[in-house]
């Protein structure tokens, strides 16, 4: 159970730094039972953190869950967070992935007004090409299509996509994963913006 070295964060005065706002993402390793996710968010609610999305799923061990948080808080209250969250029963391992190579994406559905002219198709088209995205269904009322990128990606696809008639969108929230240090050689593709520092 990590969580990264404040020294290596700061780059602003000793207690500056900590005072800023920032997005964080946070990995933790739980044990599968019910009441888990309740009492992770609720300690971060509790420390007063904007939760911009947290998902949950299976690992490949039986038993164990995986979540991905994205908040935004500052570096202080960060640390003491991932202390608690450390001492709760139910977490076996946790990392704040923010200051380490990392790849984070989102799954995003929405439905869009068809394109009326070759003009608006192609760049509906470059739109979701952008973002990993593919239309999943057409009809002549709407279409409907999936993005999976990393949030940046996702945020500039939908700002593009109001233009042509975003008519509504299911955001499925982060997940990431850290990039293995014992292969400081490993390539590791950009696409989708997925690869992040």
């Amino acid at each position: 159970m990590t969580a990264t070295s404040p020294a290596k964060r700061q780059t602003l005065p000793a207690g500056e730094a900590d005072a800023v706002q920032r997005r964080h993402i946070v990995s933790a390793l739980v044990v599968d039972r019910p009441g888990t996710l309740n009492r992770v968010s609720g300690l971060l609610r509790a420390r007063s953190f904007n939760i911009e999305s947290l998902t949950v799923g299976t690992t490949h061990e039986p038993g164990k869950s995986r979540m991905t948080i994205a908040i935004r808080g500052d570096d202080g209250h960060l640390r003491q967070v991932l202390a608690q969250l450390e001492r709760l029963l139910e977490v076996l391992e946790v990392s704040d992935l923010t200051g380490v190579q990392h790849i984070e994406l989102e799954l995003v559905l929405v439905e869009i007004t068809p394109p009326r002219t070759p003009v608006e198709e192609h760049a509906l088209a470059a739109i979701l090409a952008a973002a990993g995205g593919q239309t999943l269904s057409t009809h002549p009322d709407v279409w409907r299509a999936r993005l999976t990128a990393s949030p940046d990606r996702i945020n500039d696809a939908l700002e593009a996509l109001r233009g042509l008639g975003l008519r509504s969108l299911v955001r499925a929230g982060a997940v990431a994963m850290a990039t293995h240090p014992a292969h400081p050689h490993e390539t590791s593709s950009s696409e989708n913006g997925a690869t992040t520092a």
